[in-house]
């Protein structure tokens, strides 16, 4: 008489959400456990492929259809060792029904996706959406445009000049204000007739945007500016359209601790040809 082993859906449930696959050995299905296993690992490692394609708009559309087909795939995993043991009930022993067998294995996956595969996998919340509410990024931003920003970039690295940047505005922490980085720590920074010197050098200034069709909201005399340094840890910032701009010229400059992510494209606006546009 064979050795029985009664089993439990519950329990496959279980360990296939610690190891999916796991569940599916739980009930005797040993080489179609390490099968899913392996599949679920591989499918992994091109989430991490694939996570590079998000940081342009396209690319996070295919990256976000891969990320829900993983998950439709992870939940199939589950359902098959849920309903495969729940319609089983009892199964053969194996040399593998050892309750060590199973906890030695969930420790090695969790291992294995702590320090192999957490680092180097996507988080969620690297990105956020915004709404840009004001005219003092146009035209590389109108009114209405939602955008995407990459939260995780600054970690690694500093602001550049030219990057648009979100941070918390100087005056009210709770407000979330976007401009573009103009001068770097420790530069001298200098506007004379609206042109941009930074340490007395003439700079290329294509994001540039002076509009003298609408009244002077914030620019008052602000033609011309400083010079002044930015101190360490700093960023000196200016909106695009510098007549109509509460910019560094106005609340002084932005605490390189308080930025929050760089813009990367739009994924919303009025004007249906701007969705997808890179904020450059």
């Amino acid at each position: 008489m064979q050795n029985l082993k009664k089993t439990r859906p519950i329990i496959a449930l279980l360990l296939s959400l610690i190891a999916p696959g796991l569940g599916q050995i739980y009930s005797g299905k040993l080489k179609r456990g390490i099968i899913l296993f392996l599949v679920i690992e591989f499918l992994f490692i091109l989430l991490h492929i694939f996570s590079g394609l998000r940081f342009r708009f396209y690319g996070f559309i295919l990256f976000l259809a891969y990320s829900f087909a993983f998950l439709g795939f992870f939940l199939y995993i589950l359902l098959d060792a849920f309903r495969g043991i729940n319609k089983l009930r009892v199964t053969v022993r194996k040399p593998y029904h050892r309750w060590y067998f199973y906890i030695a294995i969930s420790a090695v996956v969790i291992l294995l996706n702590e320090f192999i595969l957490g680092p180097v996998l996507p988080d969620i919340k690297t990105f956020k959406s915004y709404k840009f509410p004001s005219i003092s990024m146009q035209p590389a931003l109108l009114v209405g445009d939602r955008l995407v920003a990459d939260r995780k970039i600054y970690k690694e690295e500093k602001p550049k000049r030219g990057d648009v940047i979100i941070f918390e505005y100087p005056k009210d922490p709770s407000k979330d204000f976007l401009k573009r980085v103009i001068g770097l720590e420790g530069e001298k920074v200098e506007i004379t007739d609206n042109k941009l010197y930074i340490n007395d050098k003439l700079i290329d200034d294509p994001w540039g945007y002076y509009d003298s069709s609408v009244e002077k909201k914030y620019l008052k005399g602000l033609e011309n500016f400083g010079p002044v340094v930015v101190p360490k840890g700093s960023l000196f910032v200016l909106g695009d359209n510098r007549n109509n701009s509460m910019d560094s010229r106005i609340f002084g400059f932005v605490d390189l601790a308080k930025v929050e992510g760089k813009a990367l494209y739009i994924y919303w606006a009025k004007n249906k040809s701007r969705i997808g546009m890179e904020i450059k």
